[in-house]
This record gives structure tokens, sequence and C-alpha cells, in this order.
């Protein structure tokens, strides 16, 4: 049974325009994905550790080591625009 997936709500939150065939195809594509998934969900992990990552690695960390930062002076010739000693750069949250 196929579930009914509101791919023109899913567009919305995505922020990107479809047009009708375009949410056939990925309506189609999304129900094979959640039925990949399904399929994954009935295997049997309860023996399975939880990893982070399938390799065992290690990050690399360098010493936090206090060093001057630059004068405001030098700062203010390398940026187009400065506002109280800030950077001021265009709004680029929307309501």
């Amino acid at each position: 049974m196929k579930p009914k997936i509101d791919i023109t709500y899913v567009a919305k939150l995505a922020k990107i325009k479809l047009n009708k065939k375009e949410k056939e195809t990925l309506s189609a594509e999304l129900f094979t994905i959640l039925n990949f998934i399904n399929k994954l969900n009935e295997i049997d992990t309860s023996k399975t550790p939880p990893t982070s990552h399938p390799f065992s690695i290690k990050n690399v960390f360098r010493k936090d080591a206090v060093r001057p930062s630059l004068p405001i002076a030098k700062v203010r010739r390398l940026t187009p625009q400065m506002k109280n000693d800030f950077f001021k750069v265009p709004k680029v949250i929307e309501k």
C-alpha cells in the first residue's frame, strides 16, 4: 500500500518550487526511500553496539594558545564596512 505523501508540503519546507511532473517523480522516489527505511527497521540490531563513525578515528586537536588579535586599525583597512568596531554585513534572516 502506497502511503500518502504530501509532496507539496515537503517542497514548501525545502523552499523549492516543483511542477506537476517533478512532484510525481519526487513522490515516487520518496516512497521508495521510505520503503527502504522500513526494510532496515526490520533488521535486528539489538546486539550491534552503537557507533558514531564506521572507522576508528581520533580527532587531532592543537593546544589552545592565547595570541594577540589584529589591531582594529588594520582590520578596518581589510573590510568594506564596519560599525562600532563590528563587521557590517547584509541582513540574511527573512521574516
